[in-house]
């Protein structure tokens, strides 16, 4: 028993070490690929921080301020090898600069025959790289095959964006574009959470409908209030096809949370009727109002801390601006409780939808003994 259990633990064990080595070997080429950039980059040596003078904030703060004398060595490029020198001001905040230390990579313009530059930022692709390979270490390692295609579909996802963006960049329309990626966000994500069953089947016909409703309920409101602020939203560079971006965000931002509860709902009733398969109509409803409830809570928090959180840097560097409360609230915060109400919305909505399709489709094949889950 004892080698047959050995036997058994030995495949896990160099799964893991194998998945391990080659996260590993990817970190080390993304710390060394700096000859894959066009851009010059260097790796800060040394860096000598000294105290250059003190200046009052807006808010009756002082913010104080310091020189750094940074040494590297450039890493690409034809004067890949050569020490450089370069100066850098950051201040304590660190609100408009950024601060260096030894060890790092950083983008640097060099000046002709001489051994200076100027800085331009970091390079943090290494720093990516890592919480990448720590997440795909976690998914596998503790979701095993599921985890794999998890990723395998958050990269398909990435990749498809990828491509949308190069198009849009080409001259794409975004209103299309939004839609179509609406679509097929929708269908690849539940498909490969939950393959291909008729309880995935019912869960993307849920999710896109109450993604519809929740559209109508916000081009309702938008052409009965005032105009938005849109050219108060942040890092606006094209004042054009405002209105088209901020409703691109909406729905995008609506739909991952409606798809949770969708399959959630839909996996849910599949399994009730495979385990009572003569449960009423009646009692199919309770039992869907039940998993609403355990749903509603803790996804509308979740909505609600995930786009606050996204606005809480902006919202200090304004505050410590002297920006007032009022601006902040007309100014900055209604687009980011706009998004939420319509993701709780659509949170609400797609509990009964879901329900519906399930509790219409599900049974329908229940009975006919075809196979839901």
């Amino acid at each position: 028993m004892k080698r047959e259990r050995e036997y058994h633990i030995l495949p896990k064990r160099c799964y893991i070490a194998g998945l391990l080595l080659i996260v590993a070997a990817a970190l080390l080429f993304v710390e060394c690929d700096a000859f894959l950039y066009e851009n010059t980059v260097a790796r800060v040596t040394s860096v000598k921080n000294t105290f250059s003078h003190t200046q009052d904030g807006p808010n009756d703060e002082e913010e104080q301020y310091y020189d750094q004398l940074i040494q590297a060595k450039v890493l690409n490029g034809d004067r890949k090898g050569e020490h450089i020198i370069l100066e850098n001001m950051y201040s304590r905040s660190g609100v408009n600069d950024e601060r260096y230390y030894v060890g790092e990579q950083i983008f640097v313009s060099l000046r002709q025959q001489e051994s200076s530059g100027t800085i331009n930022g970091k390079k943090r692709d290494f720093f990516l790289a890592c919480l990448c390979g720590l997440f795909l270490v976690m998914l596998l390692i503790l979701n095993g095959r599921k985890g794999g295609i998890i990723a395998v579909s958050v990269c398909l996802n990435v990749l498809i964006f990828l491509y949308a963006l190069s198009w849009y960049g080409n001259g794409g329309d975004l209103i299309q574009m939004t839609y179509l990626l609406v679509i097929i966000f929708n269908v690849i994500t539940l498909v490969f959470a939950g393959g291909m069953h008729r309880k995935t089947l019912v869960a993307i016909m849920a999710s896109l409908a109450t993604t519809g409703i929740c559209y109508g309920i916000y081009e309702i409101v938008l052409h009965t209030s005032e105009r938005l602020p849109y050219e108060m939203m942040d890092y606006v560079v094209n004042p054009s096809a405002l209105s088209e971006l901020f409703l691109t965000g909406v729905l995008m931002g609506s739909l991952g949370a409606v798809m949770d509860v969708s399959i959630s709902i839909a996996a849910g009733v599949a399994e009730i009727l495979y385990r009572k398969p003569d449960i009423s109509v009646k009692g199919l409803i309770n039992s869907i109002r039940e998993m609403g409830y355990d749903i509603m809570g803790t996804m509308i928090n979740v909505l609600f801390f995930t786009y606050i959180s996204s606005a809480i840097p902006i919202l200090v560097i304004k505050i410590k601006n002297g920006y007032t409360l009022y601006h902040l609230i007309n100014f900055q915060l209604v687009f980011e409780l706009i998004r939420f109400l319509m993701g709780a919305i659509g949170i609400v909505l797609a509990i009964p939808v879901a329900g519906f399709f399930s509790v219409v489709l599900l049974r329908i094949w229940n009975r006919k003994g075809e196979k839901t889950s």
